[in-house]
């Protein structure tokens, strides 16, 4: 945590100087990249629950333009080698890499198993109203003091639209074909709820489901919840 706090300080240093402009209000027609310069700061309240295993947990991300094309976050970057010109209309590509998740292995001794991967993600957008978002990955799970580790390839799609002035959901669905684990596959699905402030501002709220069971993979109950709920707050300058 220390760590991940000292990066988020020196992202506000990084970031002290406005960006010359902020990523577009609208969810639906926004990058997936965050402009040049501009600075992404968020943080999220969830609830999850995992059989008897329940738990609120928060949650801090930030990003860093270090130009249209090119955003680094915390233990995280993307770079979008597609771009939609000047139209808001079109298709957009980016390739990722960076930490996924982190997992607790089971009656480990609190030993922290890293899930360490690169992607491919990518936007559609039909109208100022509507988008489809797809992408695929590939996760390493680094599992400490054993060789025995663990991989994955998740392939995601998901729809965007825009139901109210400001008001966007977006609902996704997550297929995880699992190697070297109990379970061979994986089914995600989430819809969220996005509310645009203003430029700068979006909060929203999120619910998701996942068939994914850690303690039958070698993990601890509550490494991932089944059901979850949650808000967030997001602040670009």
């Amino acid at each position: 945590m220390l760590n991940k706090i000292s990066f988020l300080a020196a992202l506000f240093c990084v970031g002290a100087s406005q960006a010359n402009e902020l990523s577009d209000r609208n969810l639906v027609t926004r990058s997936l990249t965050v402009q040049d310069s501009e600075l992404q700061v968020g943080g999220v309240l969830g609830y999850g629950k995992n059989g008897d295993e329940d738990d609120i947990g928060v949650g801090l991300d930030a990003r860093y333009g270090l130009s249209d094309d090119w955003t680094i976050g915390l233990g995280h970057t993307r770079y979008r080698f597609l771009d939609r010109g000047d139209s808001d209309l079109g298709f957009e590509l980016t390739v990722g890499a960076g930490l996924k998740d982190i997992y607790e292995k089971l009656g480990g001794g609190n030993v922290d198993v890293l899930g360490y991967g690169a992607d491919i993600t990518g936007k559609y957008v039909y109208s100022q109203d509507t988008a489809l978002l797809f992408g695929a990955q590939y996760v390493f799970w680094n599992v400490q003091h054993t060789d025995k580790n663990a991989d994955e390839y998740r392939f995601n799609l998901g729809v965007q639209h825009q139901v109210l002035e400001d008001v966007v959901i977006t609902t996704n669905y997550i297929l995880r074909s699992l190697n070297d684990m109990t379970q061979s596959t994986a089914h995600e699905a989430s819809v969220s709820m996005n509310y645009a402030l203003s430029r700068s501002l979006d909060t929203g709220v999120y619910l998701k489901y996942s068939s994914f069971n850690p303690q039958e993979n070698g993990f601890t109950a509550d490494s991932a919840y089944k059901q979850g709920v949650g808000a967030y707050v997001s602040y670009r300058f």
